[in-house]
């Protein structure tokens, strides 16, 4: 009984210590980097929601490896500890996906939904394109060093 006991903790231990080094990107996008540095090469780019193993930390830089398992470094900024979500633990769905957290961004909420279903005048067409927007990382770097900013 004992032995069960034990195993049952050391294994509770484990999976604590190993659920720990799981990162989640919590920005729209970002970018795994060669080097802990803003303007370092690009090695990938990340979605939001992506898991990230964490290997360590370095500062406020961690050192990471994605799903295809290719390491490199990440922003703490850009990451968090653990996949954020509107549900509790009540066994109900409840909460809200990212299309309507995509919606709610954009003043979207079920009030004037209703009022706007069917409506013409509201076009978000230039929200969707802003959001579409990136600068590629080795653009800003040359950017930087044009500019000769610090």
């Amino acid at each position: 009984m004992k032995k069960k006991i034990f195993l049952l903790i050391f294994l509770a231990m484990v999976a604590f210590l190993l659920a720990g080094k799981s990162l989640f990107v919590q920005v729209l996008r970002s970018q795994l980097l060669a080097k802990p540095d803003f303007l370092s090469r690009s090695l990938a780019s990340l979605s939001k929601g992506a898991r990230l193993e964490l290997i360590e930390t370095q500062g406020s830089w961690y050192l990471v490896k994605n799903s295809n398992g290719l390491k490199g470094y990440v922003h703490r900024s850009a990451v968090i500890k653990s996949k954020s979500t509107l549900s509790g633990a009540i066994p109900y769905k409840k909460g809200a996906s990212d299309q309507e957290l995509a919606l709610a961004a954009k003043g979207f909420n079920e009030g004037n939904e209703k009022k706007l279903r069917g409506g013409r005048e509201y076009d978000f067409a230039a929200v969707d394109w802003v959001l579409d927007q990136g600068v590629p990382p080795a653009a800003v770097a040359a950017f930087v060093r044009e500019g000769k900013l610090k």
